[in-house]
């Protein structure tokens, strides 16, 4: 009400200006531009220059019009407290819950869709085959993942498994796309299960990716994990598969040298030197082997990505 008084007040006032600077009746006003000073009933001092009767009240109207909305929004801001807020979320989060209940609407854990994403599309840059031969005999195919390139040599570095390279005098890397390159081997570890390959990127055939080392001592039994490979070989190639971590530290072979991580995510023959991710995209462990028995539905073993760290610097550290 304060402020419609107001409002009326300047009007007045205006209206009061304006004949007082005004012709009188049918004559025309001379200046182009005249100034009005304008008293509000907060006694406000304003200067208006204005042109004619319309731009003055525009001016006038647009200043009181701010003013009260600025007033009325600071004072409904004031009215409404954090507990109003907060009764408002938890009626709209109840409302929610229940129509999701009802089943008329569908959720999506959008994130961890996108995790998921993210890895498959770094595992199908990363990921590689890994054939063994002798003479020409072939020995052994297996998978094989990028953790490494020298961009001066352009030449990247690849873990696998020491039972799929090993008793090889020639390796190739070979692609989705069923092309290859020669590749050579740089150092292996019999008791760890770990082989180091080296590979020119001159003729790679699509771009290829480095996937990150993680942490393996971070891993916690519950951990999401995606294993990558080709299972039974490269008809099935780049093959993704998802699991929780089991348990980690087990002594698979009762020697106590591999303390493996086990976990469910489907592996098979084939599987052998690929990538364990977490949804980070990290390479957590190197899969070796599994458990599948008619007793056993199915237990998958990773080399811990921190014992293939020392294997990877005591290669480094022979050339």
């Amino acid at each position: 009400m304060k402020k419609i008084i107001a409002f009326l007040s300047v009007s007045i006032v205006v209206l009061f200006v304006w004949f007082a600077a005004s012709p009188i009746f049918g004559e025309t006003t001379v200046a182009p531009t005249t100034t009005a000073i304008v008293t509000t009933g907060a006694d406000e001092v304003r200067t208006y220059v204005y042109s004619d009767l319309d731009d003055l009240i525009d001016q006038i109207y647009q200043d009181v019009y701010d003013q009260i909305y600025a007033e009325v929004y600071a004072e409904l801001a004031g009215t409404i407290g954090e507990d109003l807020y907060e009764d408002i979320y938890a009626q709209v989060l109840a409302d929610l819950e229940d129509v999701i209940a009802a089943g008329e609407v569908s959720v999506i854990v959008n994130a961890f869709q996108d995790r998921i994403d993210e890895v498959a599309i770094l595992s199908d840059a990363s990921v590689v085959g890994v054939s063994t031969y002798q003479g020409n005999e072939g020995l052994a195919l297996g998978s094989g993942v990028i953790y490494r390139y020298d961009a001066v040599r352009n030449e990247y570095y690849v873990i696998t498994n020491e039972h799929v390279v090993a008793g090889g005098d020639s390796f190739r890397i070979v692609f989705s796309d069923g092309t290859w390159i020669s590749a050579s081997l740089l150092g292996l570890d019999a008791t760890v299960d770990i082989g180091i390959l080296r590979f020119s990127g001159a003729n790679a055939p699509y771009p290829l990716a480095v996937s990150l080392l993680g942490v393996s001592a971070d891993v916690v039994k519950g951990t999401v994990v995606l294993a990558c490979g080709h299972p039974r070989g490269y008809d099935f190639y780049g093959s993704l598969t998802m699991g929780v971590v089991a348990g980690t530290d087990r002594d698979v072979a009762g020697d106590g040298v591999v303390l493996y991580i086990q976990h469910d995510a489907s592996i098979n023959s084939g599987n052998s030197g690929g990538p364990l991710y977490n949804l980070a995209g990290e390479v957590i462990g190197i899969n070796v082997s599994k458990y599948a028995t008619t007793e056993i539905e199915g237990m998958g073993f990773a080399i811990p990505i921190d014992t293939v760290k020392t294997v990877i610097e005591t290669i480094d550290s022979g050339f």
